[in-house]
């Protein structure tokens, strides 16, 4: 029996013209947008889930929704390590979901490249992905956006749902599984790379430690970044809503307003 055409059959296969330098894999809510910067003022390009969700009308969400129901559902095909580069080739980092998702394949697909572990308290990071990633899956508006908008918002909430389910077996209530999916995420990284490829790392530690590992000049009179607070990234996400709100109602709109004139030019024609 012939497997189902996939999304990512279609890509084109990969041309990177630069390695992957940077796999930084630590969890979301681990200063992973602090170091994004940072990594793009050194002179790398990240793919963080930031350009994933600006990457929509490449279909970046809805390719990584297939690849994430195979890994985590058993639905169609495994992606490769190869088929992952199809969509990462132009990037020489990466971050965040849904990347980690991968990591094997990562690491296995990059073998050469650096690896970053953002670490934070376990007590912090569950408290600050209570505030945001669970927070903006629950929000009520988020969730009617998933099912209006079928282009964006539907595969967006998806594959959030979907990666909160993993941490917490389903139960986004049980703290105890949230907390060894964190525990197993970070021993599995430490097991697998070699202590001389890998940094465990937390944005107050700044340019040195960083720039040490990848072997590039400490920037002067910068100070390391320190971006993407809680209320920043909810905002972030109402802001989402009402551009789609808007994508969606200006083809309604544009329906009304020919049906008006229509209606106008038939009541001319009449009272003509």
């Amino acid at each position: 029996m012939s497997l189902q055409p996939r999304l990512i059959d279609a890509v084109p296969q990969a041309n990177r013209q630069k390695p992957m330098g940077v796999l930084a894999l630590g969890l979301s809510r681990t200063g992973t947008m602090s170091l994004k910067v940072a990594l793009e003022k050194l002179g790398y390009d990240v793919y963080h889930c930031s350009e994933c969700v600006m990457r929509w009308r490449e279909n970046h969400i809805h390719l990584f929704k297939e690849a994430m129901e195979a890994k985590l559902h058993g639905k169609g095909q495994l992606w490769t390590g190869a088929e992952l580069d199809k969509v990462l080739q132009n990037y020489t980092a990466i971050e965040d979901i849904p990347c980690l998702h991968f990591v094997d394949e990562l690491l296995d697909q990059y073998p050469t490249a650096k690896v970053i572990l953002t670490t934070r308290d376990i007590d912090s990071w569950e408290k600050s992905v209570r505030a945001v990633i669970f927070k903006i899956v629950n929000l009520r508006v988020v969730r009617f956006m998933a099912v209006i908008d079928p282009v964006f918002w539907q595969p967006y909430h998806w594959l959030l749902k979907a990666t909160v389910d993993k941490w917490t077996n389903g139960d986004l209530s049980d703290s105890v599984a949230l907390r060894k999916a964190f525990t197993d995420h970070y021993d599995h990284i430490r097991a697998r790379v070699p202590t001389q490829n890998l940094l465990e790392f937390h944005p107050r530690d700044g340019w040195a430690p960083l720039c040490e590992f990848l072997g590039h000049e400490t920037p002067r009179d910068i100070p390391f970044p320190n971006v993407n607070d809680a209320a920043y990234t909810i905002n972030i996400h109402y802001f989402l809503v009402v551009l789609r709100l808007w994508h969606i109602s200006k083809k309604y709109l544009g329906i009304a307003l020919v049906a008006a004139i229509a209606y106008g030019l038939s009541w001319c024609m009449r009272a003509g």
